[in-house]
C-alpha cells in the first residue's frame, strides 16, 4: 500500500512542477503582453499626435492655397487693366506721329518737350533733394 502512496505522491510533485512551470510561462507572456500594450497605447498617443500636426499643416497650406489663387486673380485683373492701358496709349501714339507733326509745327513740339524736361528735372531733384533721402 505505501507503494501506492509513494506513487501518487510522486505524481502529485510532477503535477505540481509541471503547474508550476506552465504558471511562471503565463506570467512571463502577460508580462510581455502588457510591455507590449503599453508600447503600442504610446505609439498611438504619437501617431495621433503626429496625425494632428499633419492635419494642422495641410490646413495651414490649403488657407495659403487659397490666399495665393486670390493674389493671382488680383494680378491678373490688374496685368488686364495695365494691358488696356498700354492698348490705348499705344492708340494714341499711333494717332499723333510725332516725326510729320514735329516737321509741320516744330515750335509746339519744342514748347511740349521744355515742359516735359522741366517737369522732369523738378521731379528728379524733388526725389534727390537731402530732405527727400531722411
Amino acid at each position: 500500500m505505501w507503494q501506492i502512496s509513494a506513487v501518487l505522491g510522486l505524481g502529485l510533485i510532477l503535477v505540481s512542477g509541471a503547474f508550476k512551470l506552465y504558471y511562471d510561462k503565463t506570467e512571463a507572456e502577460k508580462a510581455a503582453l502588457r510591455g507590449e500594450l503599453q508600447q503600442a497605447i504610446s505609439n498611438q498617443e504619437v501617431l495621433e499626435g503626429k496625425i494632428e500636426s499633419q492635419n494642422e499643416a495641410i490646413e495651414n497650406q490649403l488657407a495659403k492655397e487659397k490666399e495665393n489663387f486670390l493674389k493671382i486673380g488680383q494680378l491678373t485683373e490688374d496685368a488686364r487693366v495695365a494691358e488696356a492701358e498700354v492698348t490705348n496709349i499705344r492708340k494714341a501714339f499711333a494717332r499723333h506721329n510725332l516725326d510729320s507733326l514735329s516737321i509741320k509745327k516744330p515750335g509746339l513740339i519744342e514748347k511740349i518737350i521744355n515742359k516735359g524736361t522741366v517737369k522732369v528735372n523738378e521731379e528728379l531733384a524733388n526725389i534727390t533733394s537731402p530732405d527727400q533721402l531722411n
